[in-house]
């Protein structure tokens, strides 16, 4: 290139895309230990030229060299493999060791694991739910308060409207029971009157009756509604405190779990697991339904 050529610095299309390491890794080693690949490649093609069906002890030894020159082979990749892993498992360590402690003090990463440390933001929030659920009780009990006072009103208001009602019922039959003429006209009007305080007492009453009835409903209101605040700009603003509903299920004394209840949950590996383990107490000579436990022949080939 001539020494007066512009240099392009334009970067190539793909160029800003992050490097497949994966790959480079799998050419680097694929190329460095190829003789393993040559090698497993040779002992699978003298499976063919083996007995298809073990009938005597040569074919058997036969067979049994083959399978003890494959693992010594699968004993070399295993020793290569872990080799040429150490960096990248110590490097991922490392990274993951560094990272996770900024998040270990920022807050649990793991809210189920009781035994790890209250990270800053743990704290800061039992802080809030303190409160919250101090406000909550108190925003229950004056809920609760008021439907109580709303339910009385109600009681006091439907007795007020019963004596209304049967104040101008005696009025109207004492009207119907007069016999001057001045006297039913008087007696019609107070009727009247007391009909239309009766009808207003009655209406009362219903309002009364409504009031306490969303009081009462009030009360079973969703923790969220009551806890909820919004931040404005001179006050946390962009944050929004509410309370949600967690479930959660712990263990608190093992002997007391009911098991029978919670087995069905267990995978057959989890049971399988837990029946090794007490098959091993035993020594593997204790029978139990549903399983199998005992000794059973296994060839082995050295």
């Amino acid at each position: 290139m001539p020494l007066n050529t512009p240099i392009d610095t334009r970067v190539a299309p793909g160029s800003n895309e992050a490097p497949d390491f994966a790959k480079e890794v799998t050419d680097r080693i694929a190329s460095e230990y190829i003789g393993l690949s040559n090698t497993l490649d040779e002992l699978v093609n003298e499976i063919p030229k083996l007995p298809e069906k073990v009938s005597s002890d040569a074919d058997a030894l036969m067979v049994g060299a083959l399978i003890k020159r494959m693992r010594d082979l699968d004993s070399r990749v295993e020793s290569v493999r872990t080799l040429e892993k150490e960096p990248y498992l110590r490097g991922g360590n490392a990274v993951d060791s560094f990272f996770n402690a900024m998040r270990d003090m920022i807050g649990k990463r793991n809210k189920n694991d009781r035994k790890a440390k209250d990270g800053y933001t743990d704290i800061l929030q039992y802080r809030i739910n303190d409160y919250q659920n101090q406000k909550l009780a108190e925003e229950r009990a004056r809920r609760e308060a008021e439907a109580e006072a709303a339910r009385r009103a109600a009681a006091l208001a439907d007795a007020r409207a019963r004596e209304q009602a049967q104040a101008a019922e005696e009025a109207r039959q004492k009207a119907d029971r007069a016999r001057k003429a001045e006297t039913i006209a008087l007696n019609h009007t107070l009727a009247d009157q007391k009909a239309a305080e009766a009808a207003h007492a009655k209406q009362a009453a219903a309002d009364a009756l409504q009031a306490a009835e969303d009081a009462r409903l009030a009360t079973f209101a969703k923790p969220a509604d009551m806890a909820r605040v919004r931040g404005n700009a001179e006050a946390g603003g962009g944050v929004t405190l509410t309370v949600a509903q967690e479930p959660f299920a712990m263990v608190t004394d093992r002997a007391k779990l009911n098991w029978a209840l919670i087995a069905p949950f267990f995978t057959d590996a989890e049971v399988e697991k837990a029946l090794r383990a007490w098959a091993r107490t035993t020594g593997h000579r204790v029978k139990m339904d549903g399983a199998e436990i005992g000794f059973r022949n296994k060839g082995v080939t050295r």
